[in-house]
């Protein structure tokens, strides 16, 4: 019988976090998408009377009317793309950098 070592407990609990870190990749890459997404086709001016506006627009408008709430947030920037939507896709943006900063170098 043999007792394991503190290596394979490391390994067990590292492949639980690899597993959670991965759900929430997949997770952020959905919603990014969706952002982005929409972003593009506000600065383009697609109306929501089109199948892929309004199902883009349908996901993404409770998040972007409650920062219309915000003072200037519902200011038009570029065609139909407020300073709310900006603030999603700086969002959007911001998440991975700041991941990569907070990662301990190797």
């Amino acid at each position: 019988m043999s007792v394991p070592r503190p290596r394979d407990r490391r390994r067990q609990v590292s492949s639980g976090a690899r597993l959670l870190a991965q759900m929430g990749i997949a997770v952020y890459s959905i919603v990014a998408a969706f952002v982005i997404v929409r972003s593009l086709l506000l600065s383009v001016g697609i109306a929501d009377n089109l199948w892929v506006g309004s199902v883009i627009y349908g996901v993404t408008d409770p998040v972007a009317s409650a920062l219309k709430l915000v003072p200037g947030g519902d200011f038009e920037l570029v065609a139909r793309m407020t300073l709310a939507d900006l603030t999603l896709l700086a969002t959007v943006i911001a998440v991975p950098v700041v991941i990569v900063a907070k990662r301990p170098a190797y």
